[in-house]
């Protein structure tokens, strides 16, 4: 993995993290994976 993909990874979860939903924690977290294929997933905690 190259710098600049990492630095993609990382600026998508940032921008995922805003879509966390923590009332209670108030711990946001984003993460980003990329497949071997190049597909990237996004994905977010959601407390109930």
């Amino acid at each position: 993995m190259t710098d600049e993909d990492r630095k993609t990874l990382i600026d998508l979860a940032d921008k995922a993290r805003e879509l966390a939903y923590v009332p209670y924690s108030k711990y946001p977290v984003g993460a980003a994976l990329r497949t071997k294929s190049g597909k990237i997933y996004t994905g977010v905690n959601i407390e109930n």
